[in-house]
C-alpha cells in the first residue's frame, strides 16, 4: 500500500489531496501541495510524521500561515496544519498554551486571569508555535521574555527545553528551519488588575492599527538591520508604493507588501528581490527576510 492509500485510511487526520496552498497563508498565493492534513491530537501528529519518514515524504507544519510565501509550483509532500491543537490552560503556576492556538487566543486568556507580559503582542496575527519558532515580538519585548519551557515532537519523542536551552534571539531560535517541531510552551506571566492588562492590549493593537497596513500581507517581510528600521530604510529609498504584478509595498509601511486577488508567489519574491537589491546598492545594507519561502522559487 502507498502512501496516498495510507492516508485514505488514516483515522487521525482530515486529509486533503492537491490542495491549494493560498488557501491557507494570509498573503493568499501559492500552489497546491500534494497532501493536506489537518489534526487534532499529538497522537494524530506523530503518527502523521512517523507515515510520512517511512514513505519517504517531506513533511512541513503550519499553523495560521501567516508568515508564509509558498511558491506558485506548491509544495511536494506534507502539509500538516496543527491549528485545530489549540488549547490554553494552567500548568500549575504557568500556563500553557498550544503550537496551534493563536496569540490572539492566548492573550485573552491572560486577560481574563489577570495576567500580564505579552500586550505588546496584541494584534499579531500568529499561531504559538510559529510565534516561538520565530521568537515574536513587537515595541521592544519578544515573546520569549515570558517564556519557561518549550516543548517539541522529533523523531517520535517528545522533548522539553527550559528558556536558556532555546538559543533565543531576535527573530531567532534554536527551532528555526530544524526538524523538530514546537508543540507547546509555558508561560510565567506577572499578576496585575484585568483592567490594566485589558487597556494595555488595546493600546498595543491601535498603534499597530494605525501604523501597519489592512489587506492580505505576511506581516513584516525583512527583519530589522542591527541600528536600522527595514520599513525606513525601504520609505528612505523611494520604494513605497512600488508595484510587481499583484504585489505591492504598502505606501503607509514600507516593510509590508500586500497582494491583491491577482498576485501570484513570484510577484512577491520578485518584489522582495527588488527590495534587498535596492537596499543593498543604495545603503550597503543586507536585508534578511522573516517572511519563510516554502517550495522551490
Amino acid at each position: 500500500m502507498g502512501f496516498k492509500e495510507e492516508l485514505l485510511v488514516f483515522p487521525h487526520a482530515k486529509i486533503k489531496y492537491n490542495e491549494p496552498m493560498k488557501n491557507h497563508t494570509s498573503l493568499g498565493v501559492g500552489g497546491d501541495c500534494d497532501y493536506y492534513a489537518e489534526v487534532c491530537t499529538l497522537y494524530g501528529l506523530n503518527c502523521l510524521f512517523m507515515l510520512a519518514k517511512e514513505n519517504g515524504v517531506t513533511c512541513k507544519v503550519i499553523g495560521n500561515g501567516t508568515n508564509l510565501l509558498v511558491s506558485d509550483n506548491g509544495f511536494c509532500g506534507l502539509i500538516i496544519n496543527v491549528s485545530k491543537i489549540n488549547d490554553v490552560f494552567f500548568k500549575r503556576d504557568c500556563v500553557r498554551a498550544m503550537a496551534g492556538a493563536s496569540l490572539e487566543k492566548l492573550i485573552r486568556f491572560t486577560v481574563e486571569n489577570g495576567l500580564s507580559g505579552i500586550e505588546s503582542l496584541s494584534g499579531i496575527p500568529a499561531s504559538v508555535g510559529g510565534a516561538v519558532v520565530m521568537n515574536a515580538g513587537a515595541f521592544g519585548h519578544n515573546i520569549s521574555d515570558c517564556i519557561e519551557t518549550v516543548e517539541t515532537l522529533k523523531d517520535g519523542k517528545l522533548k522539553v527545553y527550559d528558556k536558556q536551552d532555546c538559543r533565543f534571539g531576535y527573530r531567532k531560535s534554536r527551532f528555526l528551519g530544524k526538524d523538530e517541531v514546537v508543540v507547546s510552551a509555558t508561560f510565567k506571566f506577572k499578576e496585575r488588575e484585568r483592567s490594566a492588562i485589558s487597556c494595555g492590549v488595546e493600546s498595543f493593537a491601535e498603534i499597530r492599527r494605525t501604523i501597519q497596513p489592512s489587506g492580505r500581507s505576511c506581516g513584516s517581510v525583512f527583519k530589522n538591520p542591527k541600528g536600522f528600521s527595514a520599513g525606513q530604510l525601504i520609505e528612505r529609498a523611494g520604494l513605497k508604493g512600488l508595484s510587481v504584478g499583484g504585489a505591492k509595498i504598502s505606501e503607509k509601511h514600507g516593510n509590508f507588501i500586500i497582494t491583491s486577488g491577482r498576485a501570484t508567489a513570484m510577484d512577491v519574491f520578485n518584489l522582495i528581490t527588488t527590495i534587498k537589491e535596492k537596499i543593498k546598492d543604495e545603503f550597503g545594507i543586507e536585508l534578511e527576510k522573516e517572511v519563510e519561502l516554502v517550495g522551490e522559487f
